[in-house]
């Protein structure tokens, strides 16, 4: 049985990546990007966005019993005689 809560844990972890790896993303275009109104207008659509799904993400999150368990391996086989 692998606690629920255990897959809460590595999505933090992925999710801390991406932060990581959006936050420098949208620096470099930003710093070395060609100057201009789309590289700023793109850069804030994938930051509302990015932000809008994981607040999203976080709400349904919320309300997950983290309490429960996933059983991995049956404990049973289906019968192949019926």
């Amino acid at each position: 049985m692998v606690p629920l809560i255990l897959f809460l844990a590595v999505w933090a972890i992925l999710i801390l990546g991406f932060v990581l790896l959006s936050l420098i993303t949208t620096a470099m275009s930003l710093r070395f990007g060609i100057s201009g109104f789309m590289t700023v207008t793109s850069n804030a659509a994938f930051v509302i966005v990015a932000l809008f799904v994981l607040g999203a993400t976080c709400v349904y999150l919320l309300g997950v019993d983290w309490s429960q368990t996933i059983s991995v391996m049956p404990t049973t086989l289906p019968s192949l005689n019926q």
